[in-house]
């Protein structure tokens, strides 16, 4: 059983994940039961899962999620549903309610997001001055730690972010590598005729490039950082920009890109052929995310033989590697994200593709990742019933 916070009605990477997760388990002969706030009550199937919706009110800032406040109901559904194991994937209200559970279930708090760094880090950085700002970060890692020290294990996505927990003093912590299904993606989805259309007018222009974005369009996502760096690249040459996501700050970044040579925005997809398609029709992935766990979108674009620009810091960052990707400064402004940009564009195309590809390669599949980590629940499960 999954107790979620983030199960967006619109979709979104826990969401994505769970419902991997629902058929992983199907087929290898397990059940998984995702408890989550919803519009109403409702008990469904759900991508190979159970689905609990509890009544829950809608979050200010993105109306797509609803708040986890009913930690009864969290409880009751434990309590119905007996699992073997229960899983939090947010340490904020799903995590209470675990620790309300009696004794039973095995607990696995999964980092699926960093809220440290996503959220607390940058609001303490405007806020304080830095040696403050560092005290009280130090202070909030403490709740990090009462998590991870009140569940059985905290399962994370590579071994940079097990040893940053670690580092951090936070307790039986295992890294499950994260997978990404690559049958369906590859260079071969280029489509010129698609191409053509998302560079516009640009499409004849000596030196011209066509760049995207792809994800949730939110404030940690830094997009505007994005738009405001290709605002300085076109000074250099033409730049076509694709968008490819939904979120609370769409509007304002359409506002923002205003200037821009020529942008298309595309709500987010669930079709994985034309998803394969831009990403393989495409010069470039540009992304601003400096709390990623994972970064499906990168490892998706590597595997499409798209080269990347990242920060340097996290989960994007760990994918990144010289052959195919530059990086910038996770507290570098715009200026700093053009110039990254420009020395990749500098590069052979051909090089850098087949460069990603190559580390692509060494990604396991989705399928793996499920199998190593119910294999790792088995493993906990008989080693508490051969201690009691």
């Amino acid at each position: 059983m999954d107790l979620c916070e983030f199960f967006s009605d619109r979709g979104g990477g826990v969401r994505s994940y769970l419902e991997r997760m629902g058929r992983a388990a199907q087929e290898c002969g397990h059940s998984l039961t995702v408890v989550a706030p919803g519009a109403q009550h409702s008990v469904s199937e759900h991508s190979g899962m159970k689905l609990i919706r509890y009544p829950a009110p809608r979050m200010p800032y993105d109306p797509t999620y609803r708040v986890p406040w009913r930690l009864d109901l969290m409880r009751q559904a434990v309590d119905q549903e007996k699992p073997d194991v229960v899983q939090i994937s947010s340490p904020f209200a799903p995590a209470l309610g675990a620790r309300l559970l009696k004794k039973g279930p095995l607990l696995a708090y999964f980092y699926h997001s960093d809220p440290i760094g996503c959220y607390v880090r940058p609001a303490l950085q405007r806020l304080l001055p830095p040696r403050a700002a560092r005290c009280t970060e130090r202070a909030v890692w403490g709740w990090q730690r009462a998590i991870c020290q009140s569940c059985d294990v905290t399962v994370v996505a590579g071994r940079w972010l097990e040893e940053l927990l670690e580092q951090q003093g936070c307790q039986r912590v295992r890294t499950v590598a994260f997978g990404i299904d690559q049958s369906d993606l590859g260079p071969a989805h280029a489509d010129a005729t698609l191409r053509q259309r998302l560079m516009g007018p640009l499409a004849g222009e000596a030196g011209a490039v066509l760049l995207l974005i792809s994800g949730r369009l939110a404030a940690d996502k830094r997009q505007a950082l994005l738009i405001d760096a290709i605002q300085s690249l076109q000074r250099e040459r033409p730049v076509a920009l694709v968008v490819l996501g939904d979120g609370p700050e769409r509007e304002a970044i359409k506002a923002r890109a205003r200037g821009l040579g020529h942008v298309t925005f595309l709500p987010f997809t669930h079709n994985r052929a034309e998803f394969a398609t831009i990403l393989a029709s495409v010069d470039v992935l540009l992304h601003g995310s400096q709390c990623e766990t994972f970064g499906f979108v990168v490892a998706e674009a590597l595997a499409s033989g798209t080269p990347v620009v990242v920060p340097n810091a996290g989960g994007a960052g760990a994918l990144a590697h010289p052959d195919y990707a530059e990086t910038y400064a996770a507290d570098g402004d715009a200026q700093a994200v053009a110039r990254a940009v420009h020395k990749l564009l500098a590069r052979p195309r051909t090089t850098l593709g087949r460069a990603a590809l190559a580390a692509a390669e060494s990604f396991p599949t989705s399928k793996k990742h499920f199998e190593d980590l119910f294999t790792l629940y088995h493993q906990l499960l008989a080693e508490r019933a051969g201690c009691s």
